[in-house]
């Protein structure tokens, strides 16, 4: 969408897969949010990632996944699915996969064990991109990495054509070096909603492809991340940071149970689905290792999504019922 001339950043987000409670793929539960995602606006989500418990999936379910999800949008939503898988082949498999349903991109993690020297760094991702014909995203995790993306590496592999993106997690440090290293108009992306206002403005960063807030922050027509992206695309940059600085009490509710978890290698997949959960989205399960909340811990997080306000937030009769 353009704004007075101006490109709109697009918004994206990460998601969760939700299981009932025999561990099953929910997939009516998959479909409701996917009507979610779309009623809230975003543009795309991130789907078999690390919010979405990847390594708890069996390669037929993360298929299943994406065909339920591309079936439910119907082209009303873009998707980009994580095909890292245990051996090359069976990565490019959920590639071609991905490729068959017209999915927007296809997603490669850093190689989390074995080629993690900067060399083959490079002919791991070298070796998929080249074999797969479509959009790759390269997604940089900081938490899950067994080594971090090489700038270096990073410059070579911007001379892919089917490269579009990379999604970083890495310091500010790390992820300032990755930007001047990006070439060809590869985008990268700090997926982190906090730091998007000062990224827009700063780095130019035109795409927020996100972690979960997009959905946990935004319901339906109420927007506020949507709304200051475009009034700071617009120019109205006071109103902006006042909107952008108005989900301060939610910032700090996930990073206290989302964010610090996960920076301490904690994977809070329980608290984003029982967050989820209380806010009408079909949140779920979680599979082993992870464990689910304590019920005091549940009544904690409900307690401070109370107090920050959480749009959505249904009542203890409501979410009995749902």
């Amino acid at each position: 969408m353009m704004v007075m001339g101006r490109e709109i950043p697009e918004i994206w987000a990460a998601i969760h897969t939700p299981f009932d409670d025999s561990g099953a793929i929910d997939e009516a539960g998959i479909r409701r949010n996917v009507r979610h995602y779309i009623a809230t606006g975003l543009a795309g989500v991130f789907c078999n990632g690390l919010i979405g418990e990847v390594w708890s999936l069996t390669l037929q379910e993360r298929q299943r996944v994406v065909e339920v999800i591309a079936d439910e949008a119907g082209g009303r939503l873009g998707i980009s699915v994580v095909i890292s898988g245990p051996s090359v082949e069976e990565t490019i498999e959920l590639g071609e996969h991905a490729r068959r349903l017209g999915v927007s991109h296809a997603v490669l993690m850093v190689p989390t064990s074995g080629p993690r020297s900067p060399a083959q760094q490079f002919e791991y991702l070298h070796h998929i991109c080249t074999r797969l014909e479509m959009p790759i995203v390269i997604f940089n995790a900081r938490t899950a990495a067994g080594s971090p993306l090489d700038p270096a590496v990073f410059t070579q592999l911007c001379s892919l054509p089917n490269l579009k993106l990379l999604k970083t997690t890495g310091t500010t440090a790390e992820n300032a070096a990755l930007r001047q290293a990006a070439r060809n108009g590869v985008l990268v992306s700090d997926p982190l909603e906090e730091n998007f206002f000062v990224n827009m403005q700063g780095e130019g960063q035109s795409i927020l492809y996100a972690d979960p807030e997009p959905y946990l922050y935004q319901r339906g027509d109420f927007r506020p991340i949507a709304n200051y992206v475009a009034l700071l695309a617009s120019g109205q940059t006071e109103e902006a940071a006042r909107i952008c600085a108005s989900l301060a009490p939610q910032r700090a509710v996930f990073n206290k149970w989302i964010m610090d978890p996960l920076k301490r290698g904690h994977m809070p997949n329980a608290a984003v689905k029982h967050w989820c959960d209380l806010v009408g989205i079909a949140g779920g399960a979680v599979r082993a290792p992870v464990t689910p909340l304590s019920a005091a811990e549940r009544r904690e997080l409900e307690a401070d999504l109370v107090a920050c306000e959480a749009p959505g937030l249904l009542s203890a009769a409501e979410r009995t019922s749902s």
